[in-house]
């Protein structure tokens, strides 16, 4: 199955197939599904992408790292309560962050609309929350999804750029 084959499916989950893996995943990190599925809500991507391959590996480690419940489950055996969110996590030794939807926008934007279906960046990262949170996608936010999606598959099949791509997935991964 091609990368873009992979996506498409990924974003026309159903809700029962959502619903079953949050379940799994709260199951996993011992949290109640709507703490999960609040702090997946503020997840980027890439780190969405992470916890569905934690699911996969039933890695619990790494889903209570991705959703951020390490440092909860660590404040709790001391004594102290708190947690910070997956977003704070990742803006923590930054004095002024931006908002992860922002930085994503700004991210599309520099793709370029034709590169995008037309869409704009706000759009395009718009699409790319809403599939993340498994929502209903517009047919403009598909539209920029699966102009992203032939983008990845072109890299990734290009003789020439193959190497290169999985290099960087790896060192994304890592």
């Amino acid at each position: 199955m091609s990368l873009r084959e992979e996506i498409t499916n990924a974003m026309s989950e159903t809700a029962t197939t959502y619903n079953t893996r949050l379940n799994n995943i709260a199951d996993m990190a011992g949290a109640s599904e709507d703490d999960v599925r609040e702090r997946m809500k503020s997840l980027a991507f890439t780190d969405y992408v992470e916890l569905m391959r934690a699911l996969r590996d039933r890695n619990e480690d790494a889903i209570k790292n991705i959703l951020g419940l390490v440092r909860e489950e660590y404040a709790g055996r001391n004594g102290t309560q708190g947690s910070l969110s997956p977003s704070e996590m990742r803006s923590q030794g930054t004095q002024k962050p931006q908002s992860g939807t922002a930085q994503k926008a700004q991210a599309m934007q520099r793709l370029g609309k034709q590169n995008l279906g037309g869409a704009t960046g706000q759009q395009a990262a718009d699409a790319v929350d809403k599939a993340s949170q498994g929502k209903t996608l517009t047919p403009v936010q598909r539209k920029a999804m699966a102009a992203q999606a032939t983008s990845v598959d072109k890299l990734a099949s290009d003789p020439r750029t193959a190497t290169q791509f999985r290099n960087l997935l790896n060192k994304i991964n890592k």
